[in-house]
């Protein structure tokens, strides 16, 4: 489990220590501002009144997957990145019903409370090699991950309220053995975690697929204390930082639960100033061709000075957001592009994420993963 903390908390978030001056008597809200930055007009209309329209649309987004081998002494691991399929999708369900049977007795509430909440799933396959040089072993792999994550509107800061994780996952674990079966660590389980109503507790239950039996394990993590930061769970992490205010040079401090480690930790999100994307760069042809292709009544992506005249290329401009983790952790930081927010009067970008950039541990080499189509469709 902890290979498995190391590669993939690099992947899906990132922790650095903050400290809080002086003794307050009371709780700092020190939580980030979030807004539905999903939506259009978001200076103008309120997020609830958008309610109906993500409860019968979801928004799809597909990426393309490349990856770069920047080489290791006698370890390495490639990937049939051609046929590796990464999707997303965000969504509204109508009615979250606090005292539901599905959810731990403990957490239900007393009075019946129920609220609409925002639906992100991820979908991803991929398979791959890793090969030991010297003795020429290997070990093929078929990884799965998919996770659904609930949480609240973004004026309630997105809070999480319950997710499933289904990972089936290959990870690096040992870079100087020649060893196969040392080299790599194998995850095969299900994780799903409910969260009380005031979010300061999350139970966890664990299916192991590779234990005997099936082994079932179910262990409580405690999310309060006196920083007063926003909470966020792993899976959810980049719709909830899609809803940050993008301003170049800022940075953001949350806390990031990990219900595979039972973990919650510090992290930043530190966010570059905007960046056009590039029609010239092969690398970033296929977002911008992505871009091109909305539907201009869904995502309306200008540059602002239109032409009477004639068409021209239309300017898409992206943040970068870096994903850092504690000093303690070794590893380079996570990186994604979210698309310019220019006008919250209009807001058609939808500070869509376009790319991410993801470093593999023991500089096994960087997963980059592309926008190729993004739509709305109807539910």
């Amino acid at each position: 489990m902890k290979a498995f903390s190391k590669c993939f908390a690099v992947v899906l978030t990132a922790a650095s220590l903050i400290t809080l001056g002086g003794c307050a008597k009371s709780t700092p809200d020190n939580r980030v501002a979030t807004t539905a930055n999903w939506n259009a007009r978001t200076s103008t209309i309120v997020e609830k009144n958008y309610l109906d329209y993500w409860q019968s649309h979801k928004e799809v987004a597909e990426y393309g997957i490349t990856f770069k081998d920047t080489g290791s002494n006698g370890y390495s691991v490639s990937y049939d990145t051609e046929n590796a399929v990464y999707t997303t999708e965000f969504y509204m369900e109508k009615s979250y019903d606090w005292q539901s049977a599905a959810i731990p007795e403990e957490y239900r509430t007393k009075e019946e409370k129920s609220e609409p909440v925002y639906v992100y799933t991820t979908s991803y396959t991929i398979s791959g090699v890793y090969k030991i040089t010297a003795t020429g072993d290997e070990k093929k792999f078929d990884d799965v991950w998919q996770t659904v994550s609930k949480f609240r509107l973004a004026g309630n800061n997105l809070q999480p309220v319950y997710s499933k994780q289904i990972i089936k996952n290959t990870a690096p674990n040992s870079i100087g053995t020649q060893v196969i079966d040392v080299a790599y660590v194998e995850t095969n389980s299900v994780f799903e975690t409910f969260y009380n109503v005031d979010c300061t507790e999350a139970l966890v239950k664990q299916t192991d697929n590779l234990a005997k039996d099936k082994e079932q394990e179910t262990k409580k993590i405690k999310l309060k204390d006196k920083s007063g930061l926003s909470i966020f769970e792993n899976c959810q992490l980049k719709a909830a930082v899609r809803a940050f205010t993008m301003t170049g040079g800022a940075s953001r401090k949350f806390k990031s639960v990990t219900p595979q480690d039972g973990a919650v930790q510090v992290c930043t999100a530190t966010i570059a100033a905007p960046v056009e994307l590039d029609r010239n760069d092969e690398a970033q042809k296929a977002i911008i061709n992505a871009l091109d292709n909305c539907a201009p009544d869904d995502y309306i992506f200008f540059d602002g000075t239109p032409s009477s005249s004639e068409e021209t290329a239309r300017t898409y401009r992206y943040s970068a957001v870096a994903l850092s983790i504690n000093a303690n952790m070794k590893g380079s930081n996570s990186t994604c592009w979210y698309s310019t927010v220019e006008n919250n009067d209009v807001n058609g970008t939808r500070s869509v994420l376009l790319r991410m950039i993801n470093p593999l541990p023991f500089g096994l080499g960087t997963l980059t993963y592309s926008l190729k189509a993004l739509n709305v469709k109807d539910i």
